[in-house]
């Protein structure tokens, strides 16, 4: 799937359902925000009905108005408070506010509570009167914090947007994942459908190269055994001809039988031997050649690495590479390089050639894919097959102008 198309499938949803939960939230939070309140505003009113009681009967029995206000003093949840006679003035009060009673008598004549906001948060207000037995009239108010609430408020608004953020961070990673699983899917869907077509590419290429092959080895069969009897009846003016045709014909059938090891499986026959040794032997096979071009194959032989691998297929793999490195090269250095990592083994091979286009790179390991005049494109697909039945994997990098670079990767690792 497209990045466009899972923004409109995947994060559209998504956004859509994130704003509906922080409108529902916003509403919930309101809504008990609200009933919150009322429910602090009704304690509050049956409190300062509590302290009306208490007030009436202090007052009845002659208290001073200081004396009844001093018990609450210490309160730390009444910001002020005041007592006053019918004609609403003040007996006796008391605040935190440095001196201050932010009494509004107009507002204390509308209504018998309200809230006002301080630099201490909000604040709500009571004011009521209340009769003594005695019958006189008196005025009660009251400043209560709601500092308590606001803090509850502002947790659970907090608490809120921690949640909510949590929340996307972990839908936005969900769906990130779910994007890279698609697409992980469907990249291997995609080797799959591309591995399944090369499999029926290489059974048709197979069936008709067994087809061909049958059909050329069995004529040339006979044309040996012709030429082995033309040569010993031939005068001897002809027999270097005769010999000259008799090599051509086995050229053809060492192709043939190139051909035909390519379609074969392979049947590994594994053994642990050193790398070095490997390479050695490699090495020596091409040397004449890389000496006649001048290249320098240099390897480091007193490495001690040892792995489990067929060691004939091996080297067939090594020896195709060298091969085509050597053919890129005109003077200069190839490169063998071996290490261990935690769980492979790997080798490169380092030419000095002009590299390969990056066009052509991606069909380098197909079959009968080449840019040379000379050679029929299975080396290096069949070295790509020797080395996938190790369980291991090759690659290359290469860049025009600056030689290229092998890497085979084979199970092993550091023991």
């Amino acid at each position: 799937m497209k990045k466009s198309n899972f923004f409109l499938f995947f994060y559209l949803p998504l956004l859509g359902i994130l704003v509906i939960f922080f409108f529902l939230s916003s509403i919930n939070r309101s809504t008990i925000r609200n009933k919150v309140e009322e429910l602090v505003q009704e304690q509050l009113q049956a409190t300062a009905e509590i302290l009306k009681v208490n007030m009436s009967h202090l007052l009845d029995e002659s208290y001073p108005a200081s004396e009844i206000l001093s018990p609450y003093r210490d309160e730390r949840n009444i910001y002020f408070m005041a007592l006053m006679d019918e004609n609403r003035n003040i007996l006796d009060w008391r605040s935190q506010f440095e001196g201050y009673l932010p009494i509004s008598q107009k507002q204390a004549g509308q209504k018998d509570s309200w809230i006002i906001d301080s630099p201490v948060g909000k604040i709500y207000n009571v004011f009521s009167s209340f009769t003594t037995p005695d019958g006189k009239t008196y005025f009660l108010y009251l400043g209560y914090s709601l500092s308590n609430l606001q803090e509850m408020i502002g947790q659970s608004r907090r608490t809120f947007f921690i949640v909510f953020s949590v929340l996307i961070l972990s839908a936005v990673a969900f769906f990130f994942g779910l994007y890279r699983v698609q697409t992980g899917y469907l990249e291997k869907q995609r080797e799959a459908e591309k591995e399944k077509k090369e499999k029926e590419r290489f059974r048709e290429i197979s069936g008709f190269t067994s087809g061909v092959a049958h059909e050329i080895k069995n004529p040339l069969n006979s044309l040996s055994l012709l030429f082995e009897l033309m040569q010993k009846k031939a005068p001897e003016e002809l027999r270097q001809s005769i010999s000259l045709g008799k090599q051509e014909i086995q050229k053809i059938a060492s192709i043939i039988d190139r051909f035909s090891a390519t379609i074969k499986p392979l049947r590994l026959n594994k053994q642990s031997f050193l790398l070095a040794e490997l390479i050695g032997d490699v090495h020596r096979s091409i040397s004449q050649e890389a000496e006649q071009k001048n290249v320098i194959i240099s390897f480091d032989a007193s490495n001690p690495l040892s792995i489990t691998a067929d060691k004939d297929l091996l080297g067939q793999a090594l020896l195709n590479i060298l091969k085509n490195s050597l053919e890129a090269s005109q003077k200069g250095e190839i490169s063998i390089r071996t290490a261990a990592h935690r769980k492979t083994k790997s080798i490169s091979i380092e030419d000095c050639g002009q590299g390969i286009e990056s066009k052509d790179q991606k069909y380098i390991f197909d079959p009968f894919f080449t840019k040379k005049e000379h050679g029929m494109g299975i080396g290096l697909y069949l070295t790509k097959k020797i080395i996938k039945a190790h369980g291991g994997s090759i690659s290359l990098k290469s860049e025009r102008g600056r030689g290229t670079t092998f890497t085979i990767q084979l199970p092993g690792g550091m023991k």
